[in-house]
């Protein structure tokens, strides 16, 4: 695991759950991150602890995020169900997260959660603010840049 943080990244707490090895740091932006399958339900995880900046003006401090992906029946990652991603946070014990997706047609679903218990609930100001692109007939939002300016 990289990064010396004392919050460790949330750890699934239900059974199935294989550890993989630990992400690169290009890939947790250099924060401390874990890996873990599911081979039941293809269900691939990156968790971490990240401090995030939203631009928003709004400081959570740390935050536990998990990106959820499932393995595709060629092998390559594919977005998950919403059911898949809520039982996923069921399993790593991130109860109140929200989801909050900035990649174009992105495979990954990204959860976040504050590690402060008082600050949970606080949605990104970037929900109001910027359009919601809905996929997946619905199952599926994230959130493209608006663009200001001159």
């Amino acid at each position: 695991m990289s990064g010396n943080s004392i919050i460790k990244p949330k750890r699934p707490v239900g059974a199935g759950w294989i550890r993989m090895q630990d992400p690169p740091a290009a890939v947790t932006l250099g924060y401390a991150g874990e890996s873990w399958y599911h081979h039941d339900s293809r269900i691939f995880v990156i968790t971490e602890v990240e401090v995030a900046n939203d631009g928003d003006g709004v400081n959570k401090g740390p935050e536990y995020h998990i990106s959820i992906s499932r393995t595709g029946a060629n092998g390559y990652p594919s977005r998950c169900t919403t059911a898949d991603a809520l039982w996923t946070v069921q399993q790593f014990g991130l109860d109140g997260a929200e989801e909050d997706n900035h990649v174009p047609n992105g495979v990954v679903r990204n959860f976040w959660r504050p590690v402060a218990e008082n600050l949970v609930g606080i949605e990104c100001k970037c929900k109001a603010d910027e359009p919601a692109i809905v996929e997946d007939k619905g199952d599926f939002v994230w959130r493209g840049v608006t663009h200001r300016g001159a």
